[in-house]
């Protein structure tokens, strides 16, 4: 374990907390060390149907890109993760799932933070109507057979880490 000798907050809005830590190491070393705080994460996987997905196209700013991806966000505070992604679903896709199943928790960022990111399955889904909330205003919802992502992702055409890891959980067979 290292021991913490200096604890800094330098930055903080509603979705992170950024510090600067002095910490001295096992082997005595003392040393800067930059990590943040973030809310967990809820990234669902919705089924139309067997083969067939509910995916969204996004506007993510630090890239720069419209990326293709899974429904996910942030937990709320005293939210439960499961509730967060029924919450998400309907926000970002306008579907409502008869049932959700946990599927797995990763750490997304080991060296710079401790967020987790929980995978669920949307089953038996209901269309009702998107309720975007404020930075959502521009999501396109698409359905997508689960071959064609695949296809998409032998081109290297799926960019974002959480959909990856969230095909491979959810789609790829690994838990049938």
């Amino acid at each position: 374990d290292w021991k913490i000798i200096q604890k800094e907050l330098i930055f903080r809005n509603p979705w992170i907390e950024l510090y600067q830590d002095k910490v001295k190491t096992r082997t005595g070393k003392v040393m800067d060390y930059t990590w943040y705080k973030s809310s967990d994460v809820a990234v669902i996987v919705p089924f139309l149907e067997k083969d067939n997905l509910v995916m969204i196209r996004q506007y993510r700013y630090p890239l720069g890109k419209v990326l293709l991806e899974f429904p996910a966000g942030h937990i709320e505070y005293g939210e439960a993760a499961a509730n967060t992604a029924k919450r998400e679903l309907l926000e970002e896709t306008g579907y409502i799932a008869n049932r959700i199943e946990y599927m797995y928790t990763y750490h997304p960022s080991v060296s710079k933070s401790s967020h987790l990111v929980y995978i669920f399955r949307a089953c038996d889904l209901i269309e009702e109507k998107a309720n975007h909330d404020g930075g959502e205003d521009i999501i396109r919802t698409e359905i997508i057979s689960v071959e064609e992502l695949e296809n998409m992702i032998r081109q290297r055409r799926i960019k974002s880490a959480g959909t990856l890891l969230a095909y491979l959980i959810c789609c790829s067979g690994i838990f049938s």
